[in-house]
């Protein structure tokens, strides 16, 4: 079994913080929650899903904590 993580659970109370009515968020709420501009989520590598252009809270934080 993988194991999460270890700041997986901070990075989702967060987000879920910050956006406590979504499931996922848009490029632009993803810049706004790392404080970067859009071009640099970009940049980073974050994946979004190609038919929405959102990311689930869940995925940007496994994405995050590396």
């Amino acid at each position: 079994m993988s194991r999460e993580k270890e700041c997986f659970h901070d990075t989702m109370a967060a987000l879920n913080a910050m956006f406590p009515d979504q499931i996922t968020l848009s490029k632009g709420e993803v810049a706004r929650a790392l404080g970067v501009d859009r071009t640099t989520v970009t940049r980073r590598g974050i994946k979004f899903n190609t038919a929405t252009g959102r990311v689930t809270k869940a995925d940007l934080a496994r994405q995050i904590c590396i």
